[in-house]
C-alpha cells in the first residue's frame, strides 16, 4: 500500500497544481470588469429629419437590438423635430450623421458645406400634394393662383422647384405639423407625406364599421 503511495505522489501532486490553477483562472477572470477585454465602442450621434415616426422606425430599432453595439458603435441618437435642423447641426458638428433631403444637402454642398452621401435610403419622394375633388384640381398647371399649404424650410424646395417648371404661381400658405387648415376648408392644396398626413386625411373620411 506504502509502495502505491509513493508511486502516486507525483500524480497528486500535479492535480493538486493544476487545481490550484484553475482556481487561480477562474478568480482573474470573475474579478475582471466586464467588457475590459473588448475593443472600446467609438461614439458617434445621428440627428433624424424630424420627430420620432414611422419612417425613422429602423434606425430606433436597430439601436434597441444592439446592431450598432455589436459593429463598434455606441450611437446616440438626437432629439430632432421643431426648432432642430439636421443640416445646421452637421454644419456646426454637433451631429456626426444626419438624415437630409437631397435637396436640402445639395443646397448646403452648393454653399460650401462638405457633405458626403453615404446612403440613399429611400428611392422615391414620399412627399404628395393633395387637394379634395370639389376644388377641380385634376392636374399641376391647375393649382396656378391656388392656396397650397407649405412647410417652412427646405422641405419645400422640391415644390417651388415644381412649380417653376410648370411656369405657375401659387399663393403659399404656411403650413404647420397638421393638416387641420385644410380639412376646414382653409387652403386648396396640402403639402403631406404618403407614411404620415396622407392617413390621417383618409382615416376621418373612410366610413365606420
Amino acid at each position: 500500500m506504502s509502495k502505491m503511495w509513493h508511486k502516486n505522489r507525483p500524480q497528486r501532486k500535479m492535480h493538486s497544481i493544476a487545481a490550484a490553477m484553475m482556481v487561480l483562472f477562474i478568480a482573474c477572470v470573475v474579478a475582471l470588469p466586464v467588457g475590459a477585454a473588448e475593443t472600446p465602442l467609438k461614439s458617434a450621434s445621428l440627428m433624424p429629419m424630424w420627430s420620432p415616426q414611422a419612417q425613422f422606425a429602423g434606425y430606433y430599432v436597430a439601436l434597441d437590438k444592439g446592431i450598432y453595439a455589436r459593429h463598434g458603435i455606441e450611437l446616440k441618437i438626437l432629439r430632432a423635430g421643431p426648432g432642430s435642423s439636421p443640416a445646421e447641426a452637421l454644419e456646426k458638428g454637433s451631429a456626426d450623421f444626419a438624415i437630409l433631403w437631397l435637396t436640402t444637402a445639395l443646397q448646403y454642398r452648393s454653399a460650401g458645406t462638405e457633405l458626403v452621401n453615404l446612403a440613399q435610403i429611400i428611392q422615391r419622394s414620399s412627399m404628395m400634394l393633395i387637394s379634395k375633388k370639389t376644388a377641380g384640381i385634376e392636374t399641376i398647371d391647375d393649382m396656378d393662383g391656388k392656396k397650397v399649404g407649405m412647410w417652412e424650410g427646405y422641405v419645400s424646395l422640391p415644390l417651388r422647384t415644381l412649380f417653376a417648371e410648370h411656369r405657375i404661381k401659387v399663393r403659399e400658405i404656411r403650413q404647420s405639423h397638421t393638416v387641420n387648415l385644410f380639412l376646414r376648408g382653409g387652403i386648396d392644396v396640402t403639402s403631406a407625406m404618403w407614411f404620415n398626413e396622407y392617413h390621417t386625411i383618409l382615416n376621418p373620411l373612410r366610413p365606420r364599421s
